[in-house]
């Protein structure tokens, strides 16, 4: 009745420092393994270079501190450097970075990904497919964090890290998987703020194309170039000043108003 044996339970069973590092730093990495991501690591790295000595334009820092370039030297120097010492064979390397690189890739091929396959997609489709790849690339990193670093705490299956990082970013928090050492909580937090910061300007982006479409009208249809009369401008070079000048003087006349 007094209190005196009542424990708290809200405080962790593990102690704030008791795990081991060698867990997180150290993988079990087996040698075909190592030399196929060796073999990609010098195949990435060639390109990167290749890429960075054809886009410089007299400033070298512009190339060196893009976040693509630095996500390919986390994931491709250590490889590199194992060759030379091995006994660094079973370090570990975040390999899962790379999903931002191919996230960024898609960016870069987009507008010729969606020519080829419909040529009637917009940039709504583009934005959509960056949103979705943004969420994905988001969860991936997470999952694949989390199950990592738990490793040295409840040693998490990569589902049990699916369903935590499910229920996380969907704010529902059951509370049934949790991580238990604090740098998997650590991870947790920045990849909420970092979710926090991204994802409400891609959501942003998204609706200002949307907000833009309708006031541009959307896509003209087929029965609508049927029953309206309407013109097609084409120009070089969209200026906001030259085409108002243009429509002022178009719409000037009484007979051409009724003109989409």
């Amino acid at each position: 009745g007094n209190g005196v044996n009542c424990t708290k339970h809200n405080t962790s069973s593990r102690p704030w420092s008791e795990f081991d590092w060698k867990l997180i730093i150290w993988v079990d990495r087996p040698l075909p393994l190592w030399a196929l991501q060796v073999l990609v690591a010098f195949i990435s790295f060639s390109e990167t270079m290749l890429l960075v000595y054809l886009s410089y334009k007299g400033n070298v820092w512009e190339q060196v501190l893009r976040v693509p370039f630095i996500l390919e030297m986390i994931s491709t120097v250590p490889f590199m450097i194992t060759v030379i010492l091995p006994s660094l064979r079973n370090l570990f390397i975040p390999v899962f970075l790379n999903c931002w690189l191919a996230k960024h890739a898609l960016e870069n091929m987009i507008n010729d990904l969606h020519r080829a396959i419909q040529r009637t997609h917009s940039a709504m489709f583009n934005q959509v497919v960056i949103l979705i790849s943004t969420l994905v690339c988001l969860m991936f990193t997470c999952i694949c964090g989390i199950q990592h670093l738990e490793r040295a705490g409840n040693n998490l299956t990569l589902f049990d890290s699916l369903y935590f990082c499910v229920v996380t970013f969907s704010t529902v928090g059951f509370g049934d998987v949790t991580p238990q050492i604090w740098p998997s909580q650590l991870l947790v937090v920045i990849m909420i703020f970092v979710a926090l910061i991204v994802l409400p300007i891609q959501f942003e982006q998204l609706a200002f194309l949307w907000m833009e479409r309708q006031k541009s009208g959307g896509n003209y249809s087929r029965y609508r170039a049927q029953t309206e009369k309407h013109v097609v401008l084409c120009v070089s070079c969209l200026k906001i000043d030259l085409l108002m000048d243009f429509l002022n003087e178009f719409f000037a006349h009484p007979r051409l108003q009724v003109w989409f």
